[in-house]
């Protein structure tokens, strides 16, 4: 049997077969429990979608780029649909209203894609018309119920190029300014057929999260590939899962859901948050693939949650780590759900040299977990990202890709373009797309190491800032359910002093205690991590930015501390680093004693997940 070709084929499949099945399901919890507040079949879906796209296209042309602004509910899905199906380029987005920046990032989108129109909910239609005004936008601002309303039935299913754009991807901006990834109709289903493949999900497959529609994970992995399943998903939203977390947890056990995905701090903060209670009343054993998408997964996270949640039957092979990223529409490899999770130990001290070997008898071990194994649908290599040579199995280097799910380049963005998804290694192979990643194939399966712009490398050593953002939060109370953001910065004479920014609630004035927290931290990172933490930087809760889906953005944020725009609540700094970064700066006080630097009125704020 010929398979669909596009996502608007296998919707309009689902509506010959399956037109009263529901396709979502939109839950919140009330006094009586999680319950379904929302729901959208397959046959609705259909006809408003199409009703959108005929209001659409009374205005706009196909090709145009439609901004799709809706909170999660149905109203996201059905525009996005709607977008699809009149042949227009829909770009999920936050919704503009939120803080500035969160605003800053929608305006930059709103820039980059050049959008004709905004597509939102009736009740955040004032706000939106209302920004898109202060700005001097010149765009069509609709709710979807409207375009619902007013579309008429004229809307014919167009003919679709699976080279042709489905949507942009505005990257979550984890180590620069956020970019369109031009994802092609060939690209999402090559990838939706991936991971269905990768986690033998079977047709008709319960799926849910809690993810922001418009995040690549959130995007795909829940409101998409229940689509080309014939299943159904159920969604509870991002900000009821932050303020409860144990809410995913009740919707897989109530609704029974097989696959979920998340990123790495989601199930650290339900191990952290679910009381042992709240556990005992769960039942996670029908749970088979708890997708893990953290760069990378840590083996504490898998290990804590495992323990923490087998009281309630959540079985150790359902935990999946994964890797992706939106320049490959979003999944590349995933631990399979029929086995537990491969973790390898290696020698420390050659890890840090880029050597993935096993430990030496009096070399300290260190855990590393794959990302699983790597799919024929890629063709995966590792390659020195300065010389372009392709490296070993067991030496760490780039990740580089190239395979059908490679999205087509950056949105009007030739030069990076160019740079990141036409690459060719030394002796000519290519092209491929340079992930940025660092990693190491080993017996058939990758393990993600960091990033390359975020590793810090002292004294010949590459020192991976999450190894100290965790020791601290391990080792001092203080800074135990809280973010932080390590980096180097470069000093007098060139040298590099790592700083790190730490998030922690502190209610006592007394700058003296403040003082011994920071030297207590760094000693003991200075003990445990085997390097000089000469830098610490307290910060209020939400200080460090992050991106969409949670991910420490550790150059932002080093940005910001260069330029004294963190205000601290306190700072202990070697004095080459207040002699670069503090004297003669009029926006920031004199030192650490006074409190730290002043907050201007254009700080950024923390993307919201």
């Amino acid at each position: 049997m010929l398979r669909p070709g596009s996502i608007i084929d296998v919707i309009r499949a689902h509506i010959r077969h399956r037109p009263d099945d529901t396709a979502y399901s939109f839950l919140t919890a009330g006094t009586s429990g999680l319950g379904i507040n929302q729901q959208l079949r397959y046959g609705e879906l259909d006809a408003t979608a199409a009703r959108i796209a005929a209001a659409l296209l009374n205005s706009h042309e196909p090709g145009d780029r439609v901004l799709i602004a809706c909170p999660t509910g149905p109203d996201f899905v059905t525009s996005f649909v709607g977008a699809l199906y009149a042949g227009l380029i829909p770009v999920p987005v936050p919704l503009p209203s939120g803080n500035k920046g969160q605003q800053a990032r929608v305006n930059g989108i709103m820039t980059s894609s050049g959008a004709t129109a905004v597509l939102t909910d009736e009740g955040n239609l004032d706000e939106v018309r209302d920004w898109a005004a202060g700005a001097a936008w010149e765009v069509t601002c609709l709710s979807a119920e409207r375009a619902a309303r007013e579309g008429g039935s004229g809307w014919r299913p167009p003919a679709v190029d699976p080279d042709g754009l489905a949507f942009l991807q505005y990257t979550s901006g984890s180590t620069s300014d956020p970019r369109g990834v031009m994802v092609s109709h060939a690209n999402l289903m090559h990838n939706l057929r991936l991971i269905e493949r990768g986690y033998e999900l079977p047709k008709g497959a319960r799926v849910g999260g809690w993810l922001p529609p418009y995040h690549d994970m959130g995007l795909m992995a829940t409101l998409l590939l229940p689509l080309l399943l014939g299943g159904s998903t159920f969604i509870i939203t991002p900000l009821a899962f932050l303020r409860r977390p144990e809410l995913w947890l009740e919707m897989i056990d109530k609704y029974d859901v097989v696959f979920s995905p998340a990123p790495n701090f989601a199930y650290d903060l339900c191990a952290r948050r679910v009381s042992p209670e709240q556990v005992n009343a769960l039942d996670l054993s029908h749970w088979r693939m708890a997708i893990n998408g953290a760069e990378p997964v840590h083996n504490s996270t898998v290990e804590n949650f495992i323990s923490h949640f087998a009281p309630a039957g959540l079985r150790p092979e359902a935990i999946c780590p994964s890797y992706g990223m939106a320049e490959a529409t979003l999944f590349v490899t995933g631990s399979s759900p029929s086995a537990a999770a491969v973790v390898n130990q290696v020698d420390g001290k050659l890890f840090e040299q880029n050597r993935f070997t096993p430990p030496q008898r009096s070399a300290a071990p260190r855990l590393v977990v794959s990302s699983g194994p790597i799919h024929d649908g890629f063709d995966l290599r590792i390659v020195d990202p300065h010389s372009s040579r392709e490296l070993s199995e067991g030496e760490i280097g780039e990740i580089w890709l190239r395979g059908p799910s490679v999205a087509v380049g950056y949105w009007q963005q030739e030069e990076e373009t160019e740079r990141a998804f036409r690459a060719h290694t030394a002796d000519g192979t290519g092209p491929f797309l340079r992930t940025g990643d660092l990693g190491v194939c080993h017996e058939g399966e990758l393990y993600v190491t960091g990033r390359i712009k975020e590793v810090m490398i002292l004294n010949g050593r590459n020192i991976y800032p999450q190894d100290i953002e965790r020791a601290a939060r391990e080792q001092h109370p203080a800074c135990a359910d809280r973010i932080g953001a390590a980096f180097t910065v470069t000093v007098e004479g060139g040298a590099e002093s790592i700083v790190l920014v730490q998030e922690i609630r502190w209610h006592d004035p007394d700058t003296s205690a403040l003082r011994d927290l920071a030297r207590g931290i760094m000693a003991d990172l200075s003990a445990s991590a085997e390097v000089a933490v000469g830098n610490i930087v307290f910060v209020k809760p939400g200080a460090v930015l992050r991106s969409t889906s949670g991910k420490v953005q550790r150059v932002a944020t080093r940005r910001l501390f260069e330029n004294a725009l963190l205000a601290p609540i306190f700072e202990e700094l070697d004095e080459r680093v207040r002699r670069t970064f503090r004297t003669d700066r009029k926006d920031s006080k004199e030192s650490s004693d006074s409190g730290g630097a002043a907050t201007p009125e254009h700080s950024l704020a923390q993307a919201n997940v």
